[in-house]
């Protein structure tokens, strides 16, 4: 049976061919690239593979993805099967690749769904944990690990996906921005601050390393305990954030509580590495107490209803893969446990109570908010493009290069506090705040800065009655 041929990568029929793979259906698809369930043709008994192929000509984190996912083999990682480009009608080239087809629930939604105890939790983190140190030994990072990223099957096996924003050494780089590809709910401090003090300037992008890797887990970690992220990372200097331990917020273990505030540290030299916290996490697995099921507290359940209106979490069962990846056994022995759990200077282990968890909730980004789809944020701008004046994220506003629609424009009204900024007049410096703005106020010549907007127009006529 003869197909017309497609133009666009998200409009391949069923039955139509992308080189040796035949399309049985569209699964997903993204910004930057569409994931089809194939087979190969000829060899339908193979059973189903995953080809994810771009939106983008010549997208390089096609080739990017390749190349990790061929260094990663690991249960975690989605097996390598192929890759290639497709011809399109007009002569342009769509990098694809193909892997095993992994059958699960993302991680928030498994979370859901089931009504996991702590321990069937570690187990879930550890064998990411263990992907990651698999690919921190070899030189490569994730840089987008999220609960999005994370699929759990119906046998309990946690698979991390998207590779095509991560990198390794000598690699190429995909972006011209400050920060690199991420998610800026998982971005750790350290990034925010360096991309927050560079915001003017044109130095050198800020290289995530496995560190990032491990906060971005702590932070998947902490949102899947307790259904809130961590509050953001302060951009400027200034008192360090206060963090609620999990216990506040949900029936976590000891054990659990404990690696999950270890990788969110503010010192990213006090973090453990992914191998030592792949061992913490499987040994804490098996504690007694991480039996017992993750649930909300009181207080918790409570704000919830409160801060995020609409039906309560439900939580999870599954069984645990083994981590049993030989290629990681031998970095795994070599990291000492005590190590990880030793008490740290500045170790949040046991952090202050908070007799206000509502405020600490309201206080932390949404929840209901999504982590990103194939590719996020910094993918949007590729080596080419030009360098943004700063970071994207929710806290730090910087002045825009042209007026908002329907802002008042030039002459200002300086007896009103306008100044005349790039177009548009803005009322500023807002009193004594300095930047950061927050998420509503603008940055401008370190001060705080708010957009002045036309007035709607006086009706001509009365309305109808």
């Amino acid at each position: 049976m003869s197909h017309p041929p497609s133009t666009d990568p998200r409009t391949f029929v069923h039955g139509s061919l992308v080189g040796p793979w035949r399309i049985l259906e569209l699964h997903d698809f993204g910004s930057f690239g569409a994931i089809y369930r194939v087979e190969r043709a000829g060899s339908p008994e193979a059973g189903p593979f995953a080809l994810k192929i771009a939106l983008q000509p010549e997208d390089p984190r096609f080739s990017r993805e390749v190349e990790l996912l061929q260094r990663g083999v690991h249960p975690s990682i989605p097996r390598y099967e192929d890759s290639g480009g497709w011809a399109g009608p007009d002569g342009r080239t769509f990098p694809y690749v193909v892997m095993e087809w992994v059958q699960g629930r993302l991680l928030y939604e498994w979370a859901r769904v089931h009504k996991p105890t702590s321990g069937e939790v570690l187990w879930v983190l550890a064998q990411v944990a263990s992907a990651l140190a698999l690919v921190h030994a070899d030189g490569g990072v994730h840089r987008d690990v999220k609960g999005d990223n994370i699929l759990v099957t119906a046998g309990g096996r946690a698979v991390l996906l998207d590779w095509g924003g991560g990198t390794y050494a000598g690699a190429k780089a995909l972006t011209d921005t400050l920060l690199p590809p991420g998610t800026s709910n998982y971005r750790a401090p350290e990034a925010v601050r360096w991309a927050w003090a560079h915001r003017r300037t044109k130095g050198e992008s800020y290289q995530a390393g496995p560190v990032d890797d491990v906060y971005a887990l702590g932070v998947t970690a902490y949102r899947l305990c307790t259904g809130i992220y961590p509050p953001a990372p302060e951009e400027g200097s200034g008192p360090p954030r206060r963090l609620l331990a999990p216990s506040d917020l949900a029936t976590v273990s000891v054990g659990l509580e404990r690696l999950v505030l270890a990788c969110l540290l503010e010192d990213p030299r006090a973090r453990p590495l992914a191998a030592a916290l792949a061992i913490g996490l499987s040994a804490a697995a098996k504690e007694q107490e991480a039996a017992q099921p993750i649930a909300p507290t009181s207080a918790a359940a409570d704000t919830e209803q409160t801060s995020h209106p609409g039906h309560r979490r439900r939580w999870a069962v599954p069984a645990w893969l083994s981590l049993g990846a030989a290629a990681v056994a031998g970095v795994l022995l070599g990291v000492a446990l005590s190590e990880l759990l030793r008490p740290r200077p500045n170790s949040p282990a046991a952090p202050e109570r908070s007799p206000d968890i509502a405020a600490h909730v309201l206080k932390t980004p949404s929840p209901e908010a999504p982590d990103g789809g194939v590719g996020d944020e910094a993918l949007a701008s590729v080596v080419d493009a030009p360098r943004p004046g700063s970071p994207s994220y929710a806290l730090a506003l910087p002045m825009r290069r042209q007026p908002f629609p329907g802002q008042t424009k030039p002459p200002c009204d300086p007896e009103m506090q306008q100044k005349a900024i790039n177009g548009g007049c803005w009322v500023g410096p807002l009193g004594t705040k300095k930047p950061p703005c927050g998420p509503k106020a603008f940055d401008y010549e370190d001060g705080c800065y708010m957009p002045v907007l036309d007035a709607p127009r006086a009706p001509t006529s009365e309305d109808p009655r």
